[in-house]
């Protein structure tokens, strides 16, 4: 029998009470950074699996562990508090490739509190949970990978994410992860960049973004990338008060190739308050829902739907997304009837991702939205950002049965009182201007995606003409480049070293791609 999801319920508020500096009364606390050891988060792990029921381990350290190898499973109920994303990390130690955290079959488990980054896996680079009931609050999941090359079929899943069973998450960042199937003879498939959920899901407060999906034929018979972002097989799903960002999905290669979701594909689904935005995707092949793509029934509310790449913002297979009022939908391809939905209109968004506030990053509303005070808040007190909602500005007209409360996961707030006095004239709302609208950039052609060649040539285009580039390879900074770009880079036994390109394109006003092209590639070591 299953834990239920009242068991979840109080693991996740047993992570608030968790005390840090009083962590040693808790039978399992992690009092060290070591990879193993008295103290440590393997050790702790350990001692929870051996004990019968439900544990907590309260993290009362700060810094990096640095893993030399794999954690071991969790195997019983767990609630794992770390001292926040900001002041730990848990990765895998310099030139070591596996999972981070593994849940295992028939448990109820938390973890909150931590970053997560550099986990290798086919299925859930960074985390992953099979028939887990999981909860993930307050956590940064970054820069993991799920990759799979070669072989009849080769499949990857959940770049940070992997999860069969009911998945919750709640104030967490899961950015720049990715997944890649790589020259399966016959298929190659690829599912959630960010994110991939079997089960019931629910998100909440929370950013993904920069996550990439990526299926690579090499001559095979079909290639599949389907949900930069999130691929959500379950129902029912849930997602509110979220930002969904800058995902992508690109497949190539095959004799067929198929590109869905750049930001989310989904079964049935029900998005309110959030913000879906340049999210992409890239096919020789069908290429459909650049922002969303819909296999089943989906219930959007008070939603903004902008800046798709590569095709269309929205797409279904078989169902009508459903309106359930108060959308703003960029390029009016969702097909969003109701009378207080907007379409065709710039939605004037700060195309940057940015910290403004809470405990993840969104995408403010310009002055000149035309998302502001037209929403409805469906009884949410507050944004992404955790910011009073709604706030009625009473120089704008309100969409007749809204409550004031703007379109999308940001509300914008009042002018501070010294910096908007009595005398100040009322808030001015004036249209955006075009020279805000940032390019878009492509990279044209890079080098095998498993190879031993380790000079890399990349060759790559802007969307606006007399754009300048920004290059960098791996965990380098920003330079200027140029078309084409050459990089010399390292190798490593086995599947080979990963290496991810990226480019963005600066227009001549300044703005910035917020969604760079990437390229990812593993160079293999010569043996012999």
């Amino acid at each position: 029998m299953r834990p239920s999801l009242r068991l979840l319920a109080t693991l996740v508020a047993a992570i608030a009470l968790l005390p840090v500096a009083g962590a040693a009364a808790d039978p399992f606390p992690v009092t060290s950074l070591a990879n193993d050891g008295s103290g440590s988060l393997r050790e702790a792990i350990e001692g929870a699996n051996a004990r019968l029921g439900g544990d907590t381990i309260p993290i009362g350290v700060s810094g990096t562990i640095e893993l030399e190898e794999a954690l071991p499973t969790v195997e019983d109920d767990v609630a794992i508090a770390g001292p926040g994303a900001s002041s730990l990390t848990v990765e895998p130690s310099s030139g070591n490739e596996f999972r981070i955290f593994d849940f295992g079959f028939d448990i109820t488990a938390a973890l909150s509190g931590v970053t997560v980054t550099g986990g290798v896996a086919e299925e859930g680079g960074g985390i992953r949970g099979v028939g887990t009931d999981l909860a993930l609050i307050g956590v940064v999941v970054t820069g993991n990978e799920a990759v799979d090359v070669g072989d009849e079929d080769a499949f990857a899943a959940g770049g940070g994410v992997y999860n069969s069973g009911s998945l919750t998450v709640r104030e967490s960042r899961i950015s720049d992860n990715s997944a890649a199937a790589i020259g399966g003879n016959q298929l190659s498939t690829v599912l959630g960049g960010g994110v991939m959920a079997w089960g019931a899901l629910t998100i909440d407060r929370s950013t993904i973004s920069g996550n990439a999906a990526e299926a690579h034929g090499e001559a095979g018979r079909h290639t599949g990338a389907l949900g930069g972002g999130l691929r959500v097989f379950g129902e029912p799903a849930v997602v509110e008060r979220s930002t969904i960002s800058g995902n992508s999905v690109l497949a190539e290669g095959g004799l067929t190739n198929e590109a869905r979701g750049g930001g989310l594909q989904s079964n049935e689904l029900s998005l309110t308050s959030s913000t879906v935005t340049g999210n992409s995707l890239y096919s020789i092949g069908a290429a459909t829902g650049a922002n969303i793509y819909s296999e089943y029934e989906v219930l959007i509310r008070n939603t903004i739907i902008a800046n798709a790449g590569g095709g269309s913002s929205c797409s279904t297979a078989d169902f009508a997304l459903t309106s359930g009022g108060f959308n703003l939908d960029e390029d009016g391809s969702c097909g969003l009837g109701a009378s207080t939905d907007q379409a065709g209109l710039v939605a004037g968004l700060d195309p940057v991702l940015r910290e403004n506030g809470g405990p993840t990053p969104t995408h403010a509303l310009l002055p000149g939205s035309i998302a502001i005070d037209r929403g409805n808040s469906f009884g949410s007190t507050s944004d992404q950002r955790g910011f009073p909602r709604p706030v009625d500005f009473p120089t704008r007209s309100n969409s007749e049965g809204g409550d004031g409360g703007d379109i999308g996961a940001f509300e914008l707030q009042p002018p501070a009182q010294t910096s908007q006095p009595p005398s100040a004239p009322p808030l001015r709302v004036t249209q955006v201007p075009g020279d805000r609208t940032p390019p878009q950039t492509r990279i044209v052609s890079g080098p095998a995606r498993a190879g031993f060649e380790r000079l890399a040539e990349f060759r790559f285009t802007a969307t606006e003409p007399q754009s300048r580039f920004q290059c960098k390879v791996d965990k380098r900074r920003w330079r200027g480049c140029a078309s084409p770009f050459r990089r010399r880079v390292g190798a490593g036994r086995g599947a080979g070293r990963k290496h991810v390109f990226k480019v963005r394109a600066v227009d001549r006003f300044g703005n910035s791609d917020p969604t760079p092209a990437r390229f990812g590639w593993r160079v293999k070591k010569v043996v012999g």
